[in-house]
């Protein structure tokens, strides 16, 4: 099996809990419309905000952009220092540095995996009360 099958599966897991996301967003975003609130009202109390896709699409190609320079940075420092090796036959030959292309694919998967499930966790209050 190489990296890249195996990335493969991780990237459908994020594509599928993101698209679960989005169906979930364009539900309650109706269903708000429907109860006639006004948009000043969206941000209640035990309500998630309603965010824009355009700020949540910039947000997660800027998460991207910054894990990619960080896993480039730290991957080819642990390559180097012999922490680990990736087989050559296991890898599409690909590489950025020492890093193979296919561990990049961790840090895409984990861009848009996290706020999807971020935004299917029930609305309410995130600290305790005192």
């Amino acid at each position: 099996m190489t990296y890249l099958l195996l990335n493969l599966g991780f990237l459908a897991l994020a594509a599928a809990v993101a698209l679960v996301a989005a169906l979930v967003r364009r539900r309650r975003v109706g269903e708000s419309r429907q109860a006639n609130q006004p948009a000043a009202n969206q941000h209640g109390v035990g309500q998630r905000p309603v965010h824009r896709p355009r700020k949540v699409v910039a947000a997660v190609v800027l998460s991207f952009l910054a894990l990619c320079v960080l896993t480039a940075v730290f991957d080819n420092l642990m390559i180097a220092a012999g922490l680990f090796k990736y087989s050559p036959e296991h890898t599409s030959g690909w590489r950025i540095g020492l890093a193979p292309l296919e561990d990049f694919a961790y840090v895409l998967a984990a861009a848009v995996l996290l706020p999807a499930v971020w935004s299917l966790l029930p609305a309410g209050k995130r600290s305790r009360d005192e």
